[in-house]
């Protein structure tokens, strides 16, 4: 009995890998490029974001009207992380071999999104949220993405050129 249904189990497997033919698989698309135009322009529309409230906030007087805008930042950061996430599962292993020390550092960066984020959260709940801390908030975040954008860029333009590979005389 016991042979039996060994040899039933062989024959099942047998027949499970025969049907999955013998054709390969096709690579998967590249989209690491596209990716990280995407997360660029994030970083962009993020950035006008944090410019806008760093520049009402010098003349804001409301901590409601703060505590509004924080809660909206906190709400506008949110997609980024996804969208790191994203551009990071697009990259293969050998591109994320060839951009290492500038992914570490936009990983430092995104880091430090998600504290700004938490801090954004944070103050949207404070009703006695002053101004200045608003703004101190968005000046910090323009910085950070400031910085990220140009780790962005950087990145994009050595994944265009082709790394060198040494060519060997025969």
């Amino acid at each position: 009995m016991r042979r039996t249904l060994t040899l039933a189990g062989l024959t099942t497997l047998a027949l499970n890998l025969a049907s999955f033919g013998t054709g390969t698989m096709p690579l998967r698309t590249d989209t690491s490029r596209e990716a990280l135009v995407s997360l660029g322009q994030d970083y962009g529309d993020l950035q006008q974001w944090a410019t806008a409230i760093v520049e009402a906030s010098d003349t804001l007087e409301s901590a409601e009207r703060a505590r509004a805008l924080a809660h909206q930042l906190a709400r506008v950061m949110g997609p980024l992380e996804k969208d790191f996430e994203n551009t990071t599962a697009s990259l293969s292993t050998a591109q994320l071999e060839q951009i290492l020390p500038l992914w570490e550092s936009m990983v430092f960066a995104h880091a430090g999104f998600a504290l700004l984020q938490e801090r954004a959260a944070t103050l949207g709940l404070d009703p006695a949220i002053d101004p200045a801390e608003l703004h101190d908030l968005a000046y910090q975040l323009s910085v950070v993405l400031d910085v990220a954008a140009k780790i962005q860029r950087r990145a994009l333009m050595e994944l265009m050129v082709p790394p060198e590979t040494p060519i060997r005389a025969s």
